[in-house]
């Protein structure tokens, strides 16, 4: 019987998914990624529709696709030849092929053409995921796609992820004598700054400060699965580690928003990303989905 998508809750329940398991939701279909307050979601019919979305800041997280299998970390990438955007949703199937939308990643700005909602290629042993496909003129950098309708994403770029000496980190989230890489690790984009610290063996304090000022902070624990004996999180090098979530884009709606920050947080059997953006004023996590991989 052939493997099916299964978009599930990132939990330590993950272990007792089965592969087999048909598909459901983390959250709403599709959630838009809202980045600043009031901004009700983009609908896939506002998308295919000449009338306008009603917020300027809406849009969806797509993922660039490889046309071979690559050689790094992010096996969220899927593998297609044939497309050069992919998201992971299954409620395109009423949008009309060559609808356009933009895409916005790794300083490229471009038209993107929906090519088609499909089970997909993705993960191992002949595993389909159900994505919705684009076109576009040139492939991105391997990351996250922010795709939104042509007419609101002329102020909307994405911003560069770049590591950050932990001397510039403030001392009011990170004190003086944990500034070391065994303890901690720090990004910067734009006007966020992202920051990582291990708090116990198996738990990371991840904190986000906007202009020098805390804005989010959550506590990320390690994913356990029955019968295995994980070793504790260590830094710097914890990018792969069940259920601890690692930064990979930023992207902005327009000089006085917010940055929106995109992380992959692996898991035994799936790969999943989270969004954490500005809603009415504060940042908080806005979309997360897990999408089923390989049998661990």
């Amino acid at each position: 019987m052939q493997k099916k998508l299964r978009l599930f809750f990132l939990s330590p329940l993950l272990a007792l998914i089965s592969s087999t398991a048909v598909l459901s939701k983390s959250f709403a279909p599709n959630q838009a990624l809202q980045t600043i307050a009031n901004q009700p979601q983009t609908s896939v019919a506002q998308a295919n529709s000449t009338t306008p979305p009603q917020s300027a800041m809406t849009g969806w997280l797509g993922f660039a696709t490889t046309a071979n299998k690559n050689g790094t970390f992010l096996p969220l990438l899927p593998v297609n030849a044939d497309a050069q955007v992919a998201l992971f949703s299954d409620v395109w199937d009423q949008v009309k092929p060559g609808t356009s939308l933009v895409g916005i990643a790794g300083g490229i700005k471009q038209q993107v053409k929906f090519r088609r909602s499909k089970e997909e290629p993705f993960g191992c042993e002949q595993n389909k995921t159900k994505m919705a496909t684009f076109t576009a003129p040139k492939r991105f950098p391997f990351g996250p796609v922010w795709l939104l309708p042509a007419n609101i994403a002329k102020e909307a770029k994405s911003l560069t992820l770049q590591a950050l000496n932990l001397s510039e980190v403030p001392t009011s989230v990170l004190p003086v004598n944990k500034r070391k890489p065994s303890q901690a690790r720090a990004w910067k984009a734009g006007g966020a700054t992202i920051v990582m610290q291990k708090q116990t063996k198996d738990q990371v304090r991840l904190s986000i400060l906007i202009n020098s000022r805390i804005a989010y902070n959550a506590v990320e624990k390690q994913f356990y699965i029955q019968g295995d004996d994980p070793e504790p999180v260590k830094f710097p090098n914890f990018d792969g580690t069940p259920g601890i979530p690692f930064p990979i884009g930023a992207f902005q709606a327009n000089a006085k928003s917010a940055p929106m920050i995109v992380f992959w947080q692996p898991s035994y059997e799936g790969q999943g990303y989270s969004v954490v953006a500005s809603v009415k004023g504060k940042m908080q996590k806005v979309d997360e989905q897990a999408i089923y991989f390989c049998a661990f």
